[in-house]
């Protein structure tokens, strides 16, 4: 199975080919997602199985066995910093995020589903230790982001609930707050914006849940008091500034949302405080 044939898979609506049944072609788009090759990995395998789900063309039970091997996957390599490991981790979180998409659009996943992706959701974004956003010539990991989008469609989801929408929004705080030698600079803050707006518009979290939360930032257990002087909390600090900003201009912008001037407040207020010194 060359590009091109899946290419004409891409021009035929993405039917299966006569000669070759769904269960095959999905074992390879599979194993592309650890490619180092952009092109299968994101142009082939992320698009068409994307359009594969999109179509409904797997039944519940299929998923349920996608889902169970792309949390399995999110473990191997894992803590690695420079490894090509990295793809393999972050592009299941692409597919996972990709089918509770489409489990919010329709249901597809039971509730014991639902919080296992959640759970390993999590448990992934505290452990991986590769930062990258695009590496040249073989394009994308992005971890972070992936992660995001992740937890943005599980923020949606009819299964998760108060607590559940309060453990996405502390591990995303405990990611940037940590000392780092990594500034992220691929629009990772944009996606975890959009990630904790999610969580927002449900307005099952309250405002003095919010306001800890945001004291996670400006008083984090490690003081940012000198943090332009050693270079791991500096960076820390950078990411953490830049996540509330983004998030500031994103309740800006929303036009509808739940106590939206209570919120943006709050941010704006955690912004003022947070300090380097």
């Amino acid at each position: 199975m060359d590009k091109e044939f899946w290419n004409s898979i891409a021009k035929n609506d993405y039917a299966v080919p006569a000669g070759h049944t769904l269960s095959e072609m999905k074992e390879t788009l599979f194993g592309y997602l650890g490619s180092t090759d952009p092109e299968l990995r994101d142009d082939i395998a992320y698009i068409v199985y994307a359009n594969w789900l999109k179509r409904e063309m797997f039944t519940k039970e299929e998923v349920s066995g996608h889902v169970d091997e792309l949390l399995a996957n999110l473990e191997k390599g894992i803590g690695e910093t420079e490894s090509d490991s990295v793809f393999l981790c972050t592009f299941s979180v692409l597919f996972l995020a990709e089918i509770v998409h489409n489990d919010n659009k329709k249901p597809l996943l039971e509730k014991d589903q639902i919080q296992s992706i959640l759970a390993k959701g999590l448990w992934y974004l505290d452990a991986e230790k590769d930062p990258r956003g695009h590496i040249p010539i073989k394009g994308w990991a992005h971890a972070l982001a992936h992660t995001a989008d992740l937890m943005l469609v599980l923020g949606k989801n009819r299964q998760t609930k108060k607590d559940d929408l309060e453990k996405i929004l502390q591990g995303i705080a405990n990611k940037l707050v940590h000392s780092t030698n990594w500034v992220y600079i691929h629009g990772e803050d944009d996606r975890l914006a959009n990630a904790v707006m999610m969580t927002l518009q449900r307005n099952l979290v309250s405002t003095d849940f919010l306001g800890t939360w945001l004291k996670s930032f400006t008083e984090p257990e490690r003081s940012w008091d000198g943090a332009y002087t050693d270079t791991g909390q500096s960076k820390a600090f950078h990411n953490s500034r830049n996540f509330l900003r983004s998030l500031s201009e994103t309740i800006r912008t929303t036009e509808e949302m739940p106590q939206k001037e209570t919120i943006a407040k709050l941010v704006y207020d955690a912004l003022e405080n947070l300090k380097p010194y």
